[in-house]
């Protein structure tokens, strides 16, 4: 709160630091994730991933290290969806229509397992990498892994701007 400041002539109101909130970044989200969707069709990445990148960029916390691990944790998930996808190819053969849910299955349980090995427990990221990986359709290869972790990156990136922005214009708590 503010503190009424008296001196012998006058009295002055002085406001103290305020938290910037975080509905005052509305419009500049808005203008964000439309510049992230521009920058993906001049860069011919697929704009919809972007936005998976930046609804993994919510999943668990809202720090910019939080965020950086929900990013880490996708691009891990495309990994692993990338994976996956081969597995399914390589095994369709002999497994007819049960490659693909043998493949997810390994992929699952993959993902449940590197909470153990990894420390980092955000099964929703992991997840929303394997789905993109599987939704986007693209051939298995290393670029479109390449592909596929730029325009998530580009996602979080535009979502972590507003809070890179706010970390700078609010005062150090002391």
């Amino acid at each position: 709160m503010g503190q009424a400041v008296t001196s012998e002539h006058r009295a002055e109101f002085t406001a103290e630091p305020r938290a910037v909130s975080r509905l005052s970044f509305t419009p500049l989200s808005a203008a964000l994730i439309a510049g992230a969707a521009a920058l993906c069709l001049l860069a011919d990445l697929p704009v919809w991933v972007a936005l998976a990148g930046w609804a993994s960029y919510y999943t668990r916390g809202t720090t910019l290290r939080d965020g950086a691990y929900n990013l880490a944790c996708a691009v891990t998930g495309l990994g692993l969806g990338i994976v996956a996808q081969a597995a399914a190819a390589k095994w369709s053969p002999e497994l007819g229509i049960w490659a693909l849910p043998a493949a997810l299955f390994l992929a699952a349980i993959s993902i449940q397992m590197l909470k153990f090995i990894t420390g980092v427990n955000n099964i929703p990221s992991y997840f929303i990498g394997v789905l993109v990986v599987f939704a986007a359709g693209m051939e298995t290869s290393l670029d479109t892994y390449l592909t596929l972790t730029a325009a998530v990156s580009v996602g979080a990136f535009a979502a972590a701007l507003p809070d890179i922005i706010r970390q700078r214009r609010e005062p150090e708590v002391e």
